[in-house]
């Protein structure tokens, strides 16, 4: 139980120097548990996300054990995209500065800058939703280049500059997986949650027919 309590206080303090624009908030975490406090981090972002689509579940009246599973396949989808999102910066900094940094040593500073999306299952509250989901992307965004600072050791600017990059490609991944006509998400989602997979475009398009009728 020692050890229980002395992770979370690194977990929670990693967390809050994320979310308070701290620098190097995932080295000292890391030197004393590995790779558990970043990993940590990301993984209850995404199921932080998840939870603010909580309306998603209900409307497909998932279960309680596939609720389980959708919210714990939300946290290894948010842990993925940050290793995506490391290794955009690592393939940045050496193309734009000829400077080879290691995936690994860059990866546990993003996975800690995800520590504004344990904020998501606010994305749930009505009218303000899709206003913190920006808010956090750009925070998101804010928390890495202050995490990346120490480690890439080349100056704000240029952190700032492959931070800024990186963080936009990976919108673009993101918004291409959205768009994209395998509708991966969807696949994903009615696989785990073994729902019909209906989303709100759905719903809406539903009382558009309605009001025609």
């Amino acid at each position: 139980m020692s050890w229980l309590g002395a992770f979370l206080d690194a977990l929670l303090g990693a967390v809050g120097c994320s979310l308070s624009f701290g620098t190097g908030c995932a080295l000292r975490p890391t030197a004393s548990f590995g790779w558990a406090v970043p990993i940590g981090v990301a993984i209850i972002a995404g199921i932080s996300l998840m939870l603010g689509q909580w309306a998603l579940l209900a409307i497909n009246r998932v279960g309680r054990w596939r609720t389980l599973l959708t919210l714990a396949t939300s946290g290894l989808g948010t842990l993925c995209t940050g290793v995506v999102e490391a290794g955009l910066v690592a393939l940045l900094s050496w193309a734009l500065l000829q400077d080879r940094v290691r995936l690994w040593v860059v990866l546990p500073a993003v996975l800690v800058a995800y520590a504004p999306y344990w904020l998501g299952f606010l994305v749930v509250l009505p009218y303000t939703g899709p206003g913190v989901a920006r808010v956090l992307k750009v925070w998101h965004l804010l928390a890495m280049w202050l995490g990346l600072r120490p480690v890439l050791d080349m100056g704000g600017g240029y952190s700032l500059l492959i931070a800024a990059v990186a963080w936009l490609a990976q919108q673009g991944i993101d918004a291409l997986i959205e768009r994209a006509p395998m509708h991966l998400r969807e696949r994903v989602f009615k696989l785990v949650s073994g729902s019909a997979g209906l989303t709100g475009r759905d719903l809406m398009s539903s009382a558009r027919l309605g009001d025609h009728r």
